[in-house]
């Protein structure tokens, strides 16, 4: 089996202080090979870890330059054997295992992980001498539910017993101490169990066995029914204890998934770099209780701001602001639990990325009442990685959004370089040449022929002069356009917009197919001509010799429609909303190959300022376009009903 070409090393952390010189000897490891390297603790029910101590062992890892992880489960070798199968690790770390007496059941972690994983190489470091001499675990104080339960259900069950005992054989009477210490067992723990355990047998000896009210046994038989229930009910306390155990881990461990699962969503919701921001102080302060304030500098500040914050504006003094200095320059937490700035209240911890720190989360931290962040500080972790993501994905968004629009500018910018060319040399030529042939050979030329060239000049400086007049449109446009409404009728708009395009018409014929019955529209009348305008250019320009060109107007519920119909080519129906952009021109179609592909772009602009809308479809028996611009139907005052 190959090996991945990417290695990593992982490096078991026990839960215990001593742990440093291990990381240490991980960190030089992987700093030889070049490779990455993590920290992994495996978390298990039976001997959780202080929450300090994993503090304090995440804080040396980061410091080192590696990555912190905390597993859940019930064995240690079985989580670091799928972790290095999944990580893909190349080499594992870990400590010596402590010397055992022959009597104690011995843990051989690095055997069952070789034999689960056999592409790992496993490097095994010499453990402290206070981790060879540690054999028992430290047990914490019990608390009170773990005095109150076993208490009570003892009690219980006694009363129970006692009630029953008439009616019952001995022997049954033990099933009702068993399952006292059963629901002992689930509600508080092992420990709670094992006290239940002996609290049940000697009630049970004291109360039920003769003689009674003593812990005499007479009878053989007795003792070994006590020692059998004793047993079985320490193996069912244990058994007991470790389903809740995990029923707990599987509970937090829930709860966390939905917690990040949450966050995430938001985070994936959020449309810019503030809403983050806000998602950021807002969970931290909400799901940790915690106050919150989000720091970064603007520009070239060197000196970080608060940019966010929940609840409220907080006070920060100047130390705590050379604190989050600190931490933005040099990418490492500081505050309470930290080396550096510890006797201030608020913990700095900074949002890194490959880029460099993206901002500062500052956390008002109670040291006399530890909360979440003391005993989840790997979710923590975890949720400030999240945090850091969704500020880098923000940032990637906005420079591929600038990106687009420098290369939107730079297409507009080269089409408009290159219609300018066409469309002003164009005209231009032909009118240098006709004035230089009028110049040079005016002896020489019929009447005729002067009145064609000059015809020719007055026809392209009018062409030029219509598409000046675009190019200022869309100046107008791109600024704003005030819109100067007044009532006009339809018929006015059409006659106005031929009576501009003048000699251009002479290749077409006209059908005027508007009535008189359309109402008047309260439009601005320059615009709505010049839109006009540009769709009947368009027209002209694609339509065949002597073609036929129509003119029509119907209302259509509470909207007045104009209509342009031509024989030319037509517009496939994949074009049909393209024709309208900027500078597109095609070469079949209605904008035709000698276009700017300004003027449908301005047609459009110049309706919708008048909340309409310009479509286009096939024509009469499918053969050219048929151009629709349907305007809002605006009921005129009562002087001009009284008029009419």
């Amino acid at each position: 089996m190959d090996r991945p070409e990417n290695v990593q090393v992982l490096v078991a952390v026990p839960g215990r202080p001593d742990a440093a010189a291990l990381i240490r000897t991980a960190a030089q490891i992987a700093r030889r090979r070049g490779a990455g390297w993590q920290a992994v603790h495996v978390e298990t029910p039976r001997r959780p870890t202080p929450p300090e101590v994993l503090e304090a062992l995440s804080h040396q890892v980061g410091q080192l330059g590696g990555e912190w992880c905390v597993l859940t489960g019930e064995r240690v070798s079985d989580e670091l054997a799928d972790y290095a199968r999944r990580s893909r690790a190349d080499s594992l770390v870990i400590g010596r295992a402590a010397r055992r007496p022959w009597y104690w059941p011995r843990m051989n972690v690095r055997g069952d992980v070789l034999s689960s994983v056999e592409t790992l190489d496993i490097v095994v470091v010499a453990g402290t001498p206070a981790a060879r001499r540690r054999l028992w675990p430290r047990w914490s104080r019990p608390t009170r539910r773990e005095w109150y339960w076993p208490l009570g259900s003892v009690a219980l069950a006694l009363v129970m017993a006692w009630l029953v005992a008439r009616q019952m054989d001995l022997a049954n009477l033990s099933m009702i101490f068993l399952g006292a210490v059963l629901v002992t067992a689930i509600g508080a723990g092992a420990r709670a169990a094992m006290l239940a355990a002996v609290l049940s047998a000697l009630a049970y000896n004291f109360f039920f066995t003769s003689p009674r009210f003593s812990l005499e046994i007479i009878e053989q038989g007795e003792i070994l029914t006590i020692g059998l229930f004793l047993l079985v009910a320490l193996i069912g306390g244990l058994l007991g204890g470790a389903l809740r155990r995990r029923m707990t881990a599987l509970r937090e461990s829930r709860h966390q998934i939905r917690q990040l699962l949450t966050t995430a969503r938001a985070l994936s919701a959020a449309p810019d770099r503030a809403g983050i921001r806000e998602i950021i102080v807002s969970t931290v302060a909400h799901d940790w209780s915690l106050p919150c304030a989000f720091l970064e500098c603007e520009g070239t500040a060197v000196i970080p701001t608060v940019s966010a914050a929940h609840p409220g504006e907080p006070a920060l003094d100047a130390v705590t602001i050379e604190a989050a200095t600190w931490s933005y320059h040099h990418a490492e937490p500081s505050g309470p639990g930290t080396a550096m700035f510890s006797d201030q209240r608020w913990r700095m911890v900074p949002l890194v990325d490959a880029s460099g720190v993206l901002g500062v989360v500052a956390m008002a931290i109670d040291e006399r009442r530890p909360g979440r962040e003391r005993r989840e500080p790997a979710l923590l972790d975890t949720l400030f990685r999240l945090f850091a993501a969704a500020l880098t994905r923000a940032a990637l968004v906005e420079a591929l959004s600038d990106a687009r629009l420098a290369e939107g500018n730079e297409r507009l910018r080269a089409a408009l370089l290159s219609s300018v060319s066409h469309d002003l040399r164009t005209p231009l030529a032909s009118i240098i040449g006709s004035a230089s042939t009028l110049r040079d050979l005016d002896g020489s030329l019929s009447g005729d022929d002067r009145q064609e060239l000059l015809e020719a000049v007055l026809g392209e400086s009018e062409r030029l002069d219509r598409y000046i007049q675009n190019l200022l449109d869309m100046t107008r446009l791109g600024h704003g356009l005030s819109i100067k409404r007044d009532w006009v009728a339809a018929g006015d708009l059409f006659e106005g917009a031929l009576t501009r395009l003048g000699r251009a018409l002479s290749r077409v014929h006209i059908l005027r197919g508007w009535g008189d019955n359309l109402p008047l529209l309260h439009v601005h009348a320059a615009l709505i001509e010049q839109a006009l305008v540009n769709i009947l250019e368009n027209a002209i320009r694609l339509s065949p010799e002597q073609g036929q060109i129509t003119l029509a107007g119907h209302t259509d519920g509470d909207r007045v429609c104009l209509c342009v119909q031509d024989e030319g080519p037509g517009v496939p129906e994949a074009l049909r909303e393209s024709i309208f952009e900027r500078f597109f021109t095609g070469e079949k179609t209605d904008v035709g190959p000698h276009g700017s592909g300004l003027g449908l772009t301005i047609c459009r602009s110049m309706v919708r300022a008048h909340g309409g809308e310009v479509t286009v479809t096939d024509g009469p028996n499918g053969q050219g376009a048929t151009f629709i611009i349907s305007l809002p139907l605006i009921a005129p005052p009562e002087a001009f009903d009284h008029d009419d």
